[in-house]
């Protein structure tokens, strides 16, 4: 079993130690540690030019647009979100050192982002304040000794300066946290939660990073093995152990392996299927989820599909060669209502005061459980009079599903460039026309 450890370094033959940049694809892992103090300070050098990165690929890392011949900080940190997203998918580990939340330098295309950006969070969770708070001390104490990672507590005693903590009151907390280590204080400072259909374990943190690394890493390997039910295999058997004779033992070792082999094979194409039906799956949960959690994830997917950029952050805007909008969507098993509508005035005025026209776009997926051909009051009229007076475009969920269809049989470019500038330019109920 290979772990991945970004943003510091552990010493261990089984620990592969790379920055934000260089790193392999996190979803290639099922075990992995993120030092999300040392993944800020890595952005922040390669922000303000203090040091160069390249990507696994060995393509130069940019503070700016991606070209031919370098990529940008902002692609390189939307991608890592989606590897720890598909690691997680796939009952993976993510052991995360606690830090209090903070916000990520001024990086060009990905403003907004905090320092936890790339670590998705339960549902109604949000690893920010209230449920991480500053906090600074250096006695954690072990309160569930049976808990795999209580080893690394014991291999970091006298090492640890934890910088956060968890308010253990915040909503939430008590349907999907479970602490494992406590501050002098009593305050959660170890945590693990069951984050979609992994783990995500917070730890807290050594005082600096490259101390005690041997003994940490050693902890770590085998707190991680633990956890995903991993036996020891850090040690070979000795060398004379075959000497002694087992009649028949090399005959089945060898069949063993054979069906091993062609087991590993099966198991890689039904790993790659899966993730190829959940790409897919994404695309059509556009017709049925509903809340930034779930609806925007899939409604971005189909975007993206049309060819819009789309850059994250806590105001969704879709971007593309045309133009660009300013992005809400709303879903509900009933009628969608003017919820929405109030949301994208405020951004469009706020714009204005600003010095900015901007356009907007609104998704809405009402009557969300109902098949679409028989939706019938998916929006209030008055939803759609709001838009054509205030200038903005109404896209509803079947029409997008349809539209992204398109585009992924391979729709011609200047079909889609179509479908871009009539979100653009229609005032209302936009009708992409796509089959």
């Amino acid at each position: 079993m290979r772990i991945l450890s970004i943003g510091r370094p552990l010493a261990h033959p089984s620990i592969d130690n790379h920055s934000i940049f260089n790193a392999p694809a996190v979803s290639d892992y099922e075990a992995v540690v993120l030092d999300p103090g040392g993944i800020l300070e890595t952005v922040q050098q390669a922000v303000d030019g203090s040091a160069e990165f390249r990507t696994f690929g060995d393509e130069p890392v940019v503070n700016g647009a991606t070209t031919p011949t370098s990529i940008s900080i902002a692609e390189v940190l939307r991608r890592r979100r989606d590897e720890v997203v598909r690691c997680l998918e796939r009952g993976g580990v993510v052991a995360v050192f606690l830090y209090p939340q903070a916000t990520l330098p001024d990086v060009i295309g990905f403003t907004g982002a905090d320092r936890y950006w790339l670590l998705p969070a339960p549902a109604g969770l949000a690893w920010a304040p209230p449920l991480i708070r500053w906090g600074e001390g250096a006695v954690v104490a072990t309160s569930d000794h049976g808990h795999a990672f209580s080893r690394f507590l014991d291999a970091a005693a006298g090492e640890v300066l934890y910088r956060a903590v968890f308010d253990e009151a915040a909503a939430g907390f008590a349907g999907y946290g479970k602490t494992f280590a406590r501050s002098g204080g009593g305050d959660p400072a170890a945590v693990e939660f069951a984050v979609l259909g992994g783990t995500v374990v917070f730890l807290p943190t050594p005082r600096r990073r490259g101390d005690n690394a041997h003994a940490l890493g050693t902890a770590i390997e085998e707190a991680l093995r633990d956890q995903l039910g991993r036996a020891d295999a850090s040690e070979g058997a000795p060398y004379w152990l075959d000497q002694e004779a087992v009649p028949g033992l090399d005959d089945l070792a060898l069949k063993a392996q054979i069906a091993r082999e062609v087991a590993d094979r099966a198991g890689e194409q039904a790993r790659a299927a899966e993730r190829e039906a959940a790409e897919l799956a994404r695309m059509r949960d556009v017709l049925w989820r509903e809340g930034r959690h779930s609806l925007v994830p899939a409604a971005v997917r189909c975007f993206e599909l049309l060819g819009f950029r789309v850059w994250p952050g806590e105001e969704l805007v879709l971007r593309c060669d045309e133009g660009q909008l300013l992005l809400e969507v709303e879903g509900s098993s009933g009628t969608v209502g003017m919820a929405p509508h109030y949301r994208l005035r405020a951004r469009l005025d706020a714009a204005l005061a600003e010095g900015r026209v901007e356009r907007g776009l609104v998704v809405v997926n009402g009557e969300r459980t109902t098949a679409p051909a028989y939706r019938t009051a998916a929006y209030l009229d008055a939803l759609r009079v709001a838009s054509e007076a205030s200038r903005y475009a109404i896209l509803t969920a079947p029409e997008l599903f349809r539209a992204s269809m398109a585009a992924f049989g391979g729709a011609a470019p200047e079909a889609l460039a179509s479908m871009r500038r009539r979100l653009l330019e229609t005032d209302g109920v936009v009708a992409l026309g796509a089959e």
